[in-house]
């Protein structure tokens, strides 16, 4: 197995909906994003692109190259993930990453509510207990795909412009995208599992940071 998303941004209308799933469903602190949509626009061609940005799950992550603690590793499908046991907090992650991925939790304002206690409390899932303050990024809901479920994203896109893709048997779907996608920044050499169908942009010459 080896996990991935293709974003066709051909589709995605940026109404939000992944980035709120995500939120949700991972229980992401204010103030970080595991993921966020971003726009590009094209005024020759009136258009505005919209695309879902994230960690990029790298077959050769730049971060675990840096990470003094070897805090970062892969997961059993390729996801790329911190162990808060490790991390130091020390940024190396960030810094080396070409998408700027790697997000950071401020410890004073770990609740949105501040003081006032929330009319409903979610307790917290063994997955989403982290130390805020350490590396943290999209984990590809590992928790979720590991139980034959599609990541929460993926799951909340109503228009079909996120496709999770198994690179080890892709279906025919997903290998028609695969056939038209790019990764971003390809420069980079990391090679991204997350990666963009476009009609207006070249992504694989594109640059784009948290």
């Amino acid at each position: 197995m080896k996990y991935g998303i293709i974003v066709n941004t051909n589709e995605c209308v940026g109404c939000h909906a992944c980035f709120t799933a995500c939120k949700e469903e991972n229980q992401v602190l204010p103030g970080v994003k595991w993921n966020r949509i971003d726009r590009i626009e094209h005024e020759k061609a009136r258009v505005i692109e919209y695309f879902r940005l994230s960690c990029m799950h790298c077959e050769d992550p730049a971060c675990m190259k840096v990470c003094p603690a070897k805090a970062i590793h892969k997961g059993p499908a390729g996801e790329v993930l911190v162990d808060h046991a490790k991390c130091i907090g020390c940024r190396m992650c960030e810094k080396a990453c070409p998408y700027g991925a790697p997000q950071f939790a401020d410890p004073k304002k770990t609740s949105y509510f501040g003081e006032k206690t929330p009319l409903e409390v979610i307790p917290v899932r063994p997955e989403n207990v982290r130390t805020p303050g350490k590396a943290e990024h999209c984990t590809l809901c590992t928790h979720r795909t590991s139980q034959g479920l599609l990541p929460a994203c993926v799951a909340a896109c109503s228009t079909g412009a996120l496709t999770f893709v198994d690179y080890d048997n892709p279906s025919p779907e997903a290998k028609a995208l695969l056939a038209k996608a790019r990764p971003m920044n390809e420069a980079a050499g990391t090679h991204p599992k997350v990666v963009y169908v476009s009609s207006h942009t070249d992504f694989s010459k594109t640059q784009k940071r948290f």
